[in-house]
């Protein structure tokens, strides 16, 4: 569990230090979106290849924690957006 916990953060992390700039810069809702989610899916994929690659063994549910700390951000930005008023 504290696995998946700290996969959770670390796809929020990359999320917010990748999509909130270009979200806040650009101030269009769909760049920061998707420049949130892309980031942490690219680096959840070539953490899980890496662990693959080295014999740890890839684990699609640790994928899709670090995805899931991406999707928080991406809401996080919608609300931010949303409340700006």
């Amino acid at each position: 569990m504290k696995d998946k916990i700290e996969h959770i953060i670390a796809g929020a992390l990359i999320a917010a230090f990748v999509g909130l700039p270009c979200y806040l810069d650009s101030g269009n809702l769909f760049a920061g979106i998707w420049a949130s989610i892309f980031s942490s899916v690219i680096a959840g994929g070539v953490k899980e290849w890496a662990d693959n690659v080295y014999g740890i063994g890839a684990d699609w549910k640790d994928f899709l924690a670090t995805c899931i700390g991406a999707v928080a951000v991406a809401v996080f930005i919608i609300c931010l957006h949303f409340g700006k008023g």
